[in-house]
């Protein structure tokens, strides 16, 4: 396919063209650095450079042709300016590699909490269906291309990515699931995705560094719903979500709804629910039938990821049989409720809560399920919204009976003027410690902990590092725990 073929083909705006001849195409890349022979440039502005910066990097590394917002008369090599540069890779990925959407059944899951659980549910849910060498997932933890394994950089891939990766794989995907994250869709990198289902779970504090504001959050997270549902697709809503009775009351005359929750007029409505340290049941009325679940997955709020899997799962029509058998074999997500086998006469569990919201579910759930005290670890990630730090301490001084403040991933901020920011939210009467060494605040609440208290460590969960100063280091509370409260034994026993 010739450059010119490709602009056509692909459908997005272009204002100007010039340069010399029409080059036949072999790939897409919006990073100079991964330019090959016979690829086109798409010059994205980035937060700090605009991509223009590095438009001579990518001609020398073999780009046939450039796409920009800009014109660039003086420029030999083929070039466009188009008028929404970030759809153009997207949308030139899809066009050159031939993806035809329709023959993937593709959810994508959108909200604040609850996207990781929620998109391994329908993982499971699609390995059943189509086999798990056809079912793909990308996610915050990982990507998941049928029984290979990589390991995730963002927590929403580029859609030019996944489509080379589709057009690469020698046995292609049925089906597909997407977390879709707030800045993949305000940075739409999620262009030219097309999905069967949309999920909304949640929307509560978080990325304001990013958003500014909570309407403007409000609004990334709505354009899933607007953008990227197929025809004949459906927007699977929680409606006890504030944000999502908003969303349903805006979509109903335009979109296809299914909404969940335990409101009255729910589609599919959670009427019963059951919560231990083995798991978590629910039962849903749907169309005037009782259905019941059960999985190995633990705490209230895997109700609701539970139901966001089966309400979905519904207007997909798939079978009561199939979601019963999908569910039943979910029993942990990594670095969800997170249940850590130390050893110990009390129970730990990490959690990646990091929103004051997320925070309260886990606390919440891990009281009901434990005889003794709660003790949280939790700290606040650096150069992140700082208006969440205080918030993140009064969720836990309501519902907790000790803390240890420490750090999460610093990056480029000192660990002291975190937690200086988390402590302005903590009651001065509320037993609390702060400790930056976040090694050493796993190991003084381990050490506090008695028989039938439960330690909660939060905010990293399935992370297996630690971001200091701009460098990262290996380090996983799981691990740490697990050693930590090795050390401890062997020290009390000698």
């Amino acid at each position: 396919m010739t450059f010119g073929e490709l602009l056509s083909a692909s459908g997005i705006k272009v204002i100007a063209r010039g340069g010399d001849g029409d080059p036949a195409v072999a790939g897409i890349s919006y990073d100079s650095r991964s330019v090959n022979d016979g690829f086109v440039y798409t010059a994205i502005p980035g937060i700090k450079v605009h991509g223009d910066a590095f438009i001579g990097s990518a001609v020398k590394n073999g780009a046939v042709a450039v796409i920009s917002e800009n014109r660039h008369e003086k420029m030999s090599t083929p070039w466009a300016a188009v008028s929404d540069i970030r759809s153009a890779a997207g949308a030139l990925g899809r066009a050159l590699w031939g993806i035809d959407m329709a023959g993937i059944t593709a959810v994508g899951v959108t909200g604040t909490n609850g996207k990781t659980t929620t998109a391994y549910l329908f993982k499971n849910l699609f390995d059943r269906l189509y086999g798990k060498e056809y079912s793909w997932m990308f996610g915050t933890v990982e990507n998941r291309l049928g029984l290979e394994i990589v390991d995730a950089t963002h927590t929403t891939p580029e859609s030019v990515d996944i489509f080379r990766l589709i057009y690469n794989a020698r046995i292609k995907p049925k089906s597909l699931v997407t977390e879709v994250s707030s800045h993949a869709l305000a940075l739409k990198r999620v262009a030219a995705m097309e999905y069967d289902v949309a999920v909304w779970t949640n929307l509560t504090q978080d990325h304001l560094d990013f958003h500014k504001s909570m309407e403007e959050y409000y609004t990334a997270k709505k354009l899933l719903f607007v953008d990227y549902i197929k025809r004949g697709g459906c927007g699977v809503v929680n409606v006890d979500d504030e944000y999502g009775k908003r969303l349903c009351s805006e979509l109903t005359s335009t979109k296809k709804l299914l909404t969940y929750g335990r409101s009255d007029g729910a589609d599919v409505r959670i009427t019963d629910w059951k919560c231990d340290w083995e798991g978590t049941s629910v039962v849903v009325n749907y169309q005037n039938r009782e259905l019941t679940f059960a999985s190995g997955l633990r705490g209230f709020f895997n109700v609701y990821n539970m139901a966001a899997m089966i309400a979905g799962a519904l207007a997909l029509g798939v079978n009561a049989e199939v979601i019963t058998d999908a569910l039943a074999s979910t029993s942990t997500v990594s670095g969800r409720m997170d249940k850590v086998d130390t050893g110990a006469p009390f129970t730990v569990v990490v959690d990646y809560a990091h929103t004051p919201d997320a925070l309260v579910n886990i606390l919440k759930t891990s009281a009901e399920l434990t005889t003794g005290r709660l003790i949280c670890v939790f700290g606040c990630g650096g150069d992140r919204d700082k208006t969440k730090r205080p918030l993140m301490a009064k969720a836990v001084a309501e519902n907790c009976d000790q803390a240890v403040i420490t750090s999460d991933n610093p990056r480029s901020e000192k660990p002291a003027a975190i937690i200086d920011d988390i402590v302005k939210g903590m009651p001065l009467d509320f037993p609390h410690i702060a400790i930056a060494d976040r090694r050493q605040a796993i190991r003084h609440a381990l050490r506090a902990a008695r028989v039938g208290d439960c330690v909660i460590i939060a905010g990293k969960g399935h992370e297996a590092y630690q971001e200091i100063c701009g460098a990262r280091g290996h380090f996983d509370d799981r691990e740490e725990a697990v050693k930590i409260y090795k050390e401890m034994a062997a020290n009390d026993a000698a």
